[in-house]
């Protein structure tokens, strides 16, 4: 189906988007919003051909849903394509695109580099493997979403608070009351979709060995978090400060950081991945082929 498109063609596009977005301070381009939204549109169609070419119709054994780093990364970065062209649409004058493709290109770029690598272990568990795969996946979409309109909140709000505001004006951003609740819905839903995914994640390593590693580093990087935007959910909730949506803004901002430094914990640590039961399995094996000779 379409064997030629690869990740080039897709990301090809969105760098294009990405150019439109930022050049509309500096250059006015006819029927730049239908051109933007057909570049996005043709990103989107090869990235949805690459993902079922992949997924579907590869010549490699035993692919399956967010078998690996590079699946899973990808997947993420066309579900938050499909946000930002919505986003579009419903808006095509906000440069949204401005803080949303670089996360898009960064997941790419990610997905990329971890190419070849060591696939996660067998999704032969069912259905405890399928909720803790997406639940993460659906809880990094949000902390990306929190991150990019937590930095449109705050600019638009130094925006606003600024008298000379000439060349600026030019980019246009969602109003503030728009950004404040996207980032509290982005707080709420992470947390909740961290949740689905510990919670699996424990059902899931019972599954496996009957026992909880706690003081894995994937397993204990992920806890906190969880615990930490938790936190940070109550602290929206209950908090009565002066910052009013500037304070969501920040913890959204923090969320990120902090998976910064997850992600980077997990992916040193081989979380989830199969590399060391295929180790032990085949040091078991050789220890029993030693045996018998």
């Amino acid at each position: 189906m379409l064997s030629g498109v690869t990740v080039s063609c897709f990301v090809f596009s969105y760098l294009v988007v990405m150019f439109m977005e930022a050049a509309r301070v500096y250059l006015k381009i006819p029927g730049r919003n239908t051109l933007l939204i057909c570049m996005l549109v043709a990103g989107l169609f090869a990235h949805t051909i690459f993902l079922v070419n992949t997924l579907f119709f590869s010549d490699a054994s035993n692919i399956k849903l967010l078998a690996d780093w590079f699946q899973w990364s990808v997947v993420a970065a066309w579900c938050l394509t499909i946000a930002y062209m919505v986003l579009v649409i419903r808006n095509p004058g906000n440069a949204s695109g401005l803080f949303l493709i670089p996360l898009i290109l960064a997941l790419i770029g990610l997905g990329t580099l971890m190419r070849g690598g060591t696939p996660f272990v067998s999704t032969s568990e069912g259905l405890w493997q399928v909720v803790h795969g997406i639940s993460l996946l659906v809880g990094t979409m949000f902390i990306c979403f929190g991150v990019a309109f937590g930095m449109m909140y705050l600019l638009q709000s130094m925006r606003l608070k600024s008298k000379g505001r000439r060349k600026k004006a030019k980019l246009k951003l969602p109003t503030l009351e728009f950004l404040q609740s996207m980032n509290r819905l982005s707080l709420f839903a992470t947390t909740l979709a961290l949740a689905f995914g510990m919670l699996s994640g424990v059902a899931l390593n019972l599954q496996r060995s009957g026992s909880i590693d706690w003081l894995s580093p994937g397993i204990l990087s992920t806890v906190a978090l969880f615990v930490w935007t938790l936190i940070a959910t109550v602290l929206e909730i209950s908090a009565k400060s002066s910052l009013g949506g500037r304070r969501s803004a920040y913890l959204v901002i923090a969320n990120f950081v902090f998976m910064l430094a997850v992600l980077g914990v997990v992916l040193v640590s081989s979380h989830g991945q199969g590399n060391v039961a295929q180790k032990s399995t085949s040091a078991s094996e050789s220890i029993i082929s030693e045996v018998n000779s």
